[in-house]
């Protein structure tokens, strides 16, 4: 790694850290029970903080979104922070909590920072922003970091605002805005922030449910149990690795062998994508689907809401468990779905699920009246929701819902498909449901084993789900259940390997002598297949770690588009605020709306299917497509000008994009009624004057 990212890294991971200091009181308060007091999740719960904040004051326009009003903000945030420790002796107590707690939370922070720095460093061997969904994830944030207030553009339909979940993306807007790091680089930075989140988060909460259910429990004891699942949360696979390998050398060999040359054959041969496009692939029907899990998520680098939220729903998961009978909660909760929805609206419902069946069963434990229990539920439920639509209602006012309704599932997963992506967790976890629901009535089941019973029955529910029913969306009839199995199935990954940990500790007291011996070496079988997956993964995406490029992730620009990178540089350094630009409107996926990515201005029309998705119909984009035609097209300068002005358009990008997409661009018309700002190579920027 070079001198200088790696001082971007540690820059970047010094902003997070003096952030999340500002939150420990918080912190404090909120998990008083934690073994570590909930320190990690300081840095979560700053950031939310500081976004949603700057977020508000935008949508009243009351504070524009720039670097001096964020650190205004960050300034109040201290002041309170100090006036509340000035009281009643507070500040003591503090620094008390810290030094008592001094060996933890140095370890969690060494954690997070090795992370950080492991997962820059494996994204700096392919850092290019470019492929899937990146695009579409870097135009978010470069057009929130131009906005002057919320809800930002959307970069690829002028005049409208985004129309997705955007709040992740105004996250790592805001980090960028303070850390004053190029947004090229933070992108990278980003990714892997969420990587160290989800792995710190979840080693946390899971060692905390041991440390609930004995305070006796040593640390080393409790370590592991973190350990444990949070290398399978955010590092873990499934059982399709071993699965397909296996199927590979007894279609070449005819028969099952552990033949050197057929294994090696084999496991060179395997593709990992594959474990996330099994049902519907494999074998080949008409009915693809989608299972993704974390990792696939940090290698492929998409900064997309499923993916950004899992520090949210991390937190969420550690407020529920140790806050959830407190006076307070319902407003804590309520604000942190709205996050979770502004963020990956899918998560709102599943973690509204998991509090209802939590607090349910935690009431009927207590009062063993079904009624009662159910009736708390129903009405501390319902003041969340209504807090819930409070706090998302300045982002909803100006959100149209994509889905389309409810269907019926008329394809379902074979059972075995099925055991091999969540059998592996199956394995580990079907023991201690069994315990639990053995033991629920007879009152032996903890707080601590009763959350981990209600995520087992969520995660079971959040597969079964998809075969049932399915939300439908613009994806063809033969993707129709792929993004309902997409969202549902990927929390219940994470859940099954949050508790994987608990269910490992739990079980060597419940288990003796050979039962336990036999779970043990299963669990362990279990653990080394799914955390195989990383080495096909990562390898092959990142090519072996061979060509190091650093953490800028517009290498393919200089590379391929070199004049079109110098007009990118030119317009951020020169053209101020987010007037409309005009370039050749792109298919999904491809390597057009470069400029409108790259700057974060607005183009008539950006990449078509995801404006169709977005905009809850195709006309809509269509036309405006057909009006891009036209305007680079024309020979009518009256129709050229009329339709310049329709969309406000200040400036006209002519590069390779246009000319390869528009056979008959008609320069000269341009020329006309504009004149040239910026030009390199066969790239230029005409500023139009009507």
């Amino acid at each position: 790694m070079s001198i200088s990212d790696f001082n971007l890294i540690i820059w970047w991971w010094l902003i997070i850290f003096l952030l999340g200091t500002l939150s420990l009181p918080i912190c404090f308060r909120l998990f008083p029970k934690f073994h570590d007091l909930g320190y990690i999740f300081s840095k979560i719960i700053s950031i939310i903080i500081l976004s949603y904040t700057i977020f508000i004051f935008g949508i009243f326009k009351l504070v524009p979104f720039t670097q001096p009003a964020l650190f205004s903000v960050i300034a109040i945030f201290v002041f309170l922070e100090l006036f509340f420790l000035s009281k009643n002796n507070n500040f003591q107590k503090f620094k008390e909590k810290i030094f008592d707690n001094r060996k933890i939370f140095i370890t969690e922070e060494l954690l997070f920072l090795i992370i950080l720095i492991a997962w820059s460093y494996v994204r700096s061997f392919a850092p290019d922003i470019e492929g899937l969904e990146k695009f579409m994830d870097w135009g978010f944030v470069n057009s929130i970091l131009r906005s002057k207030y919320m809800p930002p553009l959307d970069m690829w339909y002028t005049g409208k605002y985004i129309n997705y979940y955007y709040f992740g993306h105004l996250m790592f807007a805001v980090l960028t805005k303070v850390s004053t790091i190029n947004s090229a680089i933070t992108y990278n930075l980003s990714i892997a922030t969420v990587c160290a989140l989800t792995f710190v988060s979840s080693f946390s909460l899971s060692s905390n449910l041991v440390h609930a259910l004995s305070k006796k429990a040593n640390y080393l004891k409790i370590f592991s149990v973190g350990l444990i699942s949070a290398l399978l949360l955010t590092f873990g696979g499934n059982l399709h690795s071993v699965y397909k390998i296996s199927k590979i050398i007894i279609q070449n060999e005819g028969k099952f062998t552990l033949n050197g040359d057929a294994v090696y054959r084999a496991v060179g041969s395997y593709w990992y994508p594959d474990a996330t496009r099994f049902i519907g692939f494999d074998p080949d029907i008409q009915d693809k689907t989608i299972h993704e899990f974390p990792i696939y998520s940090f290698v492929v680098a998409d900064l997309h809401g499923h993916m950004n939220d899992i520090p949210v729903v991390m937190l969420l998961l550690a407020l529920l468990f140790s806050v959830v009978e407190a006076k307070y909660f319902f407003i804590i909760f309520g604000f942190g779905l709205s996050i979770a929805f502004m963020t990956n609206a899918w998560d709102f419902a599943v973690y509204g699920l998991v509090f209802s069946i939590f607090y349910f069963l935690l009431k009927l434990s207590k009062e063993n009246n079904f009624f009662t229990a159910f009736n708390s539920t129903f009405f501390k439920g319902i003041s969340i929701i209504i807090l819930w639509y409070i706090f998302t209602l300045p982002f909803s006012l100006n959100f149209i819902p994509m889905a389309e309704g409810l269907k019926i599932a008329d394809s379902h997963s074979l059972f075995y498909q099925l055991f091999i992506l969540y059998g592996g967790f199956w394995l580990i976890n079907l023991p201690l449901f069994i315990y639990f629901t053995l033991n629920f009535y007879k009152n032996k089941l903890s707080k601590a084993d009763l959350f981990v019973f209600a995520l087992q029955i969520i995660a079971t529910t959040l597969i079964i789900i998809p075969e049932l029913i399915y939300l439908k969306d613009i994806y063809i009839f033969e993707h129709r259940r792929a993004n309902t199995m997409f969202k549902l199935v990927y929390q219940a990954f994470m859940m099954y390997s949050l508790i994987s940990g608990y269910a490992v500790y739990r079980l060597s007291q419940i288990l003796k002598g050979s039962l336990k011996l036999i779970y043990l070496f299963i669990f362990l079988l279990v653990f080394i297949i799914h955390l195989i997956y990383p080495y096909f993964a990562i390898n092959s995406y990142y090519g072996y770690f061979k060509n190091y490029q650093g953490l800028w992730g517009l290498n393919f620009l200089k590379t391929n588009f070199e004049d079109n990178l110098k007009l990118i540089d030119w317009m951020n350094n020169n053209i101020q605020g987010q007037p409309v630009i005009l370039e050749a409107v792109g298919d999904s996926y491809t390597t057009y709306n470069q400029v409108s990515v790259a700057t974060g201005l607005p183009t008539v029309e950006g990449w078509i299917v995801h404006e169709w998705l977005w905009r809850g119909g195709y006309d809509g984009p269509a036309g405006r497509q057909t009006d891009v035609v036209k305007m680079y097209e024309s020979t009518n300068l009256s129709e050229l000008k009329k339709l310049l002005t329709k969309y406000s358009v200040k400036y006209v990008v002519i590069g390779v994009k246009e000319k390869e997409k528009y056979k008959n661009l008609n320069e000269d018309s341009i020329k006309k009624i504009g004149k040239i700002i910026f030009e390199s190579g066969e790239t230029r920027l005409y500023e139009v004057n009507y």
